[in-house]
């Protein structure tokens, strides 16, 4: 499985720069998940503890009703709630095609952050992108 999650995040652009052994560590710390169109990876109020990281397929973010956002491969995804986990989620995320997605739980997460220079800086990416949306 390692072996299947390092071809995946291969495909990862803000991970291009990694080399395969790095790749390679950054895979023993996550799973991967297929998921269909209308499955949930986050809910809006609940407090849940994991992050996913797309790799293929397209997620719609929603406030209460409204789409929000449109996100695909190379987004994180729940990195606010691994982050701080006494945050509950601010939206619900939606599977609106197939989608694959590498999970990340918070050691696993802590451990991307504090080892990989290109995952913390597509973590401080999206938690500022977020930030700003939340302000705005």
């Amino acid at each position: 499985m390692v072996r299947t999650t390092e071809h995946l995040l291969r495909s990862v652009p803000a991970l291009a720069d990694c080399s395969p052994r790095e790749l390679r560590r950054m895979a023993a710390l996550m799973d991967v998940v297929a998921l269909r169109p209308g499955a949930a990876l986050t809910t809006e109020g609940e407090f849940e503890n994991q992050a996913f990281l797309l790799v293929e397929g397209q997620v719609g973010v929603r406030v209460g009703d409204d789409l929000v956002a449109v996100l695909g491969p190379g987004e994180l995804v729940g990195e606010l709630g691994v982050i701080d986990r006494r945050l509950p989620r601010t939206a619900t995320v939606t599977a609106m095609t197939p989608v694959t997605a590498c999970v990340l739980t918070p050691r696993g997460f802590d451990s991307l952050r504090r080892g990989f220079p290109a995952v913390a800086a597509l973590v401080d990416r999206t938690v500022a992108a977020r930030e700003e949306s939340l302000a705005g």
